[in-house]
């Protein structure tokens, strides 16, 4: 309240000055200084700022939690409908949580997952989805949309904790698990491997072959998703 009291107070003083200046002088500035200065101050008691403090591993582990990278990195939410650019973010796969660093460039905090749309981080925009099993979906969750066109290739990115003894201690080992789905006339279907991804683009598959062995595209554990990706986008334009 303090707060808010001492910048009225200001915007009043600047509105007396301006009566006796010239009438297209400060007035402009003065009030985009004003405004300037308030956010500034008031930038940690946004809405995306309401949520628990993050507490960080302290356990002896074996791989990386987060997507991409442990450390923040810049990206963008979409809050509650609301731009939030440029943050530093986290975001902890293992538990699905986005971390966002708070103003102070100290504390971190936890996002409320059901008030965020979408997020910006490393080049990959994910987006919040819920589970429609009449969609063929049934995962609610943050999918990170690696195409969108007239289908869409989406991915549910997680990571499993396990426990292993090694040297008389207890390590956690992190791995890796993704979920490939691709979105075409209204469903969801949930591809692991290039059978299911052929059935899938039956229409196209000769065109979509041909061009596969032009570009020397061939579907490999190790390559899955970036091949997939690729075949998506070659059967988008053929279907246009």
């Amino acid at each position: 309240m303090k707060t808010v009291l001492l910048f009225l107070s200001v915007f009043f003083s600047l509105s007396s000055f301006s009566q006796n200046a010239n009438k297209d002088s400060l007035t402009g500035l003065q009030l985009k200084n004003v405004v300037s200065l308030y956010d500034h101050y008031t930038n940690g008691n946004a809405p995306i700022y309401n949520g628990q403090e993050y507490l960080f591993y302290t356990f002896k582990r074996e791989g990386n939690p987060f997507f991409y990278s442990d450390t923040m990195l810049r990206g963008w939410v979409s809050y509650q409908g609301k731009i939030y650019n440029p943050l530093s973010l986290l975001y902890d796969l293992t538990r699905n949580q986005v971390v966002v660093l708070f103003p102070d460039s100290i504390s971190s905090v936890v996002l409320q997952n059901q008030f965020i749309d979408s997020f910006n981080l490393a080049n990959h925009t994910f987006i919040n989805l819920m589970q429609a099993p009449q969609q063929n979906l049934y995962n609610t969750g943050f999918y990170d949309l690696l195409y969108n066109g007239r289908v869409q290739l989406l991915a549910r990115r997680t990571k499993l904790l396990s426990e292993t003894i090694k040297n008389d201690s207890i390590t956690t080992v992190i791995s890796s698990k993704d979920f490939f789905y691709i979105h075409k006339d209204g469903m969801f279907y949930l591809v692991n491997n290039q059978k299911e991804v052929f059935k899938l683009f039956d229409d196209k598959k000769h065109e979509l072959r041909k061009e596969m062995r032009k570009e020397h595209l061939k579907f490999r554990r190790k390559n899955f998703e970036s091949v997939l990706k690729k075949t998506t986008a070659l059967y988008d334009q053929f279907i246009h």
